[in-house]
């Protein structure tokens, strides 16, 4: 299974909490560098010659559900997740609602290799806007809802 679940928190600046779901998938792209990793050599002087740290972003599917402002069907929502290739954790990911009449905007970054901390606008640049801050707790693989004991 390739999606990672995460519990969340959000809460609002007037202290006004509710929980939600956030699943999300990443999408790996292809080595953009026509070298073919048999070349080791050529690579390795290529990187003595010249040191370099390179930014990856990586593409992300996925849906955010919050019962209050959801409702009962998730909302879908596609963005990016950038990091570094020589940090073992991404620093940042964006994630946009694909629903108009559902907008958010989410915004987190990885606080350990279980844990998220970020930000949520729901409804932008209306008179309906809601910001809240989150907090997220990655579930265990291959565990569902189903599998959580009430």
């Amino acid at each position: 299974m390739d999606e990672i679940i995460y519990d969340l928190l959000l809460k609002s600046p007037l202290g006004f909490a509710l929980l939600g779901t956030l699943r999300f998938r990443v999408i790996f792209d292809e080595p953009a560098s026509g070298k073919s990793i048999g070349d080791v050599s050529a690579l390795l002087t290529e990187t003595l010659e010249r040191p370099f740290i390179t930014m990856s972003a990586q593409e992300l599917e996925g849906s955010i559900s919050v019962q209050f402002l959801t409702g009962s069907r998730p909302l879908p929502a596609a963005g990016r997740l950038f990091g570094f290739d020589m940090t073992p954790l991404p620093l940042n990911a964006l994630l946009n609602g694909g629903d108009a009449a559902r907008q958010l905007f989410l915004q987190f970054s990885f606080l350990d290799a279980t844990h998220i901390g970020g930000g949520m606008l729901w409804q932008p640049n209306t008179p309906q806007q809601m910001k809240f801050s989150l907090l997220g707790t990655q579930r265990p693989f291959g565990m569902s809802a189903d599998d959580i004991p009430q």
